[in-house]
Formats: C-alpha cells, structure tokens, sequence
C-alpha cells in the first residue's frame, strides 16, 4: 500500500510539472507573439527550471533573443534546440531566418533546405527558401518557390506574389509583374503598391510610379519601406518628372 501511495504521488507530481511547464510555454509564446520579451524570457526560464526535457523553451529563448538582435544568444538557444529536438522543422526555420537577417546566406541556405526536408509541406518554408535563394542570385529557383506559395493561397500567398513579382521585374517582365500586382493593389495590400512603384519606375513612367508611392504611404505611412518611398516622390518631385 505504501509503495502504491509512493507511485501515485510520483506520477501526480510528474503530471502537475507537465501541466505547468506546458502553461509556461504557452504563456511564453503568447507573451513573444505580442513583443513583451522580458515576461516571454521569464516563462521559458520557468518551464526549462522543470526540466531539460522541455525543449520548447530553447527555441522560446531562441526567438525571444532574434528579436532582441542578440544573435549570438539566439544561435545558441537554437542550435541546443535543433540537438534536442533533431526532427522539428521548427529550429532549422529559425535559425535560417537568422542567418538571412545576418548576412550569413550559405548557411541560411543550408538551414532552409533542412527545414524543407523536414516539413515539405508548410508554405512558410518555401516563402524561407524562396528567399534565400533570391539574395543568393539565384532567381530561377526563387521563382519557383515563390509560385508555389502563390498557388497555395495560404497565409503567405501574398508577400510570395510580391516576392515573385520582384523575381520578373529583375528578369526584365516587368508586364507579368504588374498584371500580378494590380489586384492586390487594388486590394489595398500595401507591399504590392510598393513593388508596382518599382516596375513603373523602371519604366521611366513617373507619373503612375509616384501614384503607386502615395497609394503605398496612404496604405502603410510608417512601413517598412516608408523611408524610401518619401525620397523617390521627393526626388520626383525636384526633378519635375512629377508633381505631388
């Protein structure tokens, strides 16, 4: 009876560990995924104090850390995740992302083709290997990933299409480019009025590239290309090619 006891009290002590360090984990991405990075760090820290065998929260620590910039601690928290979790696309994803940001492309490169052999159905993973392919030159199979991700219609189908429609402006279709881009402009998808911009602009059509621009600004005024777009329509403007 006493051994029973013991077991039962055992087990009911695993379980309830489990049960925190799953809430720990939760918790943590949910904390990641609306930027409040110290509280993330802190429930990670939780659930690995319960145990080595809650890996998840090296890859927690990984993210928490990417967008810290702290990219030596990221790399560490997820290479350690990557050798405890060997299978999990998810660690070879991030860490490719990382390499991307860094400047490391041959090893992003490498990362990504891991990730994709790991879940070759996941479009966040062509959209990632499209994109390293595409700072790597090598536009052929940029092209090819980012169709993919088109044709699938997911929740990346749309930075792929801009994606793509950059891959035809660089291979001098830029007609294909913009017939792609219209609808989602149209839409009011505001990385696609930056991209029609750029074709329109390599087309010395100043007058349609600086509409592009303000639809781009009206849409996202504080985007990540925001900064750009001002100076092109300012550069328009000086040089009278168009007026605002």
């Amino acid at each position: 009876m006493v051994a029973l006891l013991l077991a039962l009290s055992v087990n009911l002590s695993i379980d309830i560990d489990d049960l925190t360090a799953n809430l720990h984990l939760e918790t943590g991405m949910a904390m990641l995924q609306q930027g409040l990075l110290e509280q993330a760090e802190e429930e990670f820290n939780s659930a690995l104090e319960l145990g080595e065998q809650y890996s998840a929260a090296l890859l927690g620590l990984g993210m928490v850390n990417e967008r810290r910039s702290s990219w030596t601690a990221a790399e560490e928290y997820l290479l350690r995740y990557i050798e405890a979790c060997p299978d999990d696309h998810r660690g070879y994803q991030e860490l490719a992302g990382l390499y991307l940001e860094t400047g490391s492309h041959d090893r992003a490169a490498t990362m990504s083709d891991s990730a994709f052999a790991r879940s070759p159905s996941e479009p966040s993973i062509w959209l990632l290997c499209g994109r390293v392919r595409l700072v790597l030159g090598d536009l052929a199979e940029a092209e090819g990933w980012f169709s993919r991700g088109v044709d699938d219609g997911g929740g990346t189908s749309m930075e792929s299409l801009v994606l793509l429609a950059s891959v035809y402006r660089r291979t001098e279709r830029g007609q294909e480019a913009r017939e792609i881009l219209l609808p989602a402009v149209e839409g009011g998808y505001a990385p696609a009025c930056w991209e029609l911009a750029r074709v329109y602009l390599g087309w010395e059509d100043y007058l349609r590239a600086g509409d592009a621009i303000r639809r781009y600004l009206m849409l996202s005024p504080e985007g990540p290309y925001a900064d750009s777009a001002i100076m092109v329509l300012e550069e328009l403007g000086e040089s009278g090619e168009y007026i605002n």
